[in-house]
């Protein structure tokens, strides 16, 4: 058999060079180091040769590599990275330096994304990752006594407007844990706000309030709490878009005669809301704990 052949051959061939060499030793002043651990090793490596050929001549199949198979794709992370890059492709460069907290919020009926925020947080290198997500209700989107719409855009947080209970007076219904959006819509200041879904909690995932940002009951109260004690700050005041009646929602911002941005006290958390469901990732429907 060629394996064990080739085992004779070696342990031959070595047991001649030992004899030579300790014969040279007897005439001259050689010294001979020996290397067992080289040695064996060489012997190992052999034997293993043969022992696979034997395994094989007596009817074995050879050893193959088992291949492991690779880990299917998450798809918890894809919406992730997707709501991550729809963040960082909308929101210019140099806003990343005033604020700390991103929540991307999809408006869309349909789609992997639909009617769900995701919540960032910045870190040392301007990158953003990923803290939470939840399911949230926005605007119905069609008329009614108004037209349930909930904007699209950028937005700052109202550092007037975080009301622990507040109460609507165009729906007659409360809003706890209010937080309003810093803008001007159609020429007037909005009345639309991230708040608890209250008593609305079975719609969370589905289009149902009337214009608001609709949360987890649990998530509105920590929200809530934690920007008021953690994320004030000094923030940039977005410019007043004429043509659309509205601030912008690009993130254009006022600036002075030296053409740094304005700053006035507020908030350090950018909301960016829009009508995209998502890539074609699965829909995955977000687990509030």
């Amino acid at each position: 058999m060629p394996g064990l052949r080739n085992l004779a051959g070696a342990a031959a061939v070595l047991m001649a060079i030992m004899s030579a060499l300790a014969t040279l030793a007897q005439h001259y002043d050689v010294r001979i180091a020996f290397r067992p651990a080289l040695v064996g090793e060489t012997i190992r490596l052999a034997s293993n040769q043969a022992n696979a050929a034997l395994h094989f001549a007596m009817g074995g199949q050879s050893e193959q590599k088992q291949q492991v198979p690779a880990a299917p794709p998450d798809p918890a992370v894809a919406l992730r990275a997707d709501a991550a890059g729809r963040l960082q492709a909308k929101i210019p460069a140099e806003l990343y330096s005033y604020f700390d907290i991103y929540i991307y919020v999809s408006k869309a009926d349909s789609g992997s994304l639909s009617q769900h925020a995701y919540l960032f947080r910045k870190i040392s290198d301007n990158s953003l990752t990923f803290e939470q997500s939840f399911p949230v209700s926005t605007g119905r989107e069609r008329h009614e006594r108004y037209f349930t719409s909930t904007p699209t855009g950028l937005f700052e947080l109202d550092p007037d407007r975080f009301e622990v209970s507040h109460y609507s007076r165009t729906w007659h219904a409360p809003m706890p844990w209010a937080m309003f959006l810093n803008a001007t819509i159609k020429g007037r200041q909005t009345g639309v706000a991230l708040h608890s879904a209250g008593s609305h909690i079975a719609q969370l995932g589905s289009r149902a309030s009337g214009g608001c940002v609709r949360l987890p009951p649990e998530k509105a109260a920590e929200l809530f709490q934690r920007f008021q004690k953690e994320e004030r700050g000094y923030v940039p005041v977005f410019a007043y878009d004429r043509a659309n009646r509205r601030t912008s929602g690009d993130g254009v911002v006022l600036r002075g005669a030296d053409g740094k941005p304005l700053l006035v006290p507020g908030y350090k958390v950018l909301v960016f809301i829009e009508d995209y469901g998502g890539g074609n990732t699965p829909a995955l429907v977000a687990v509030v704990v």
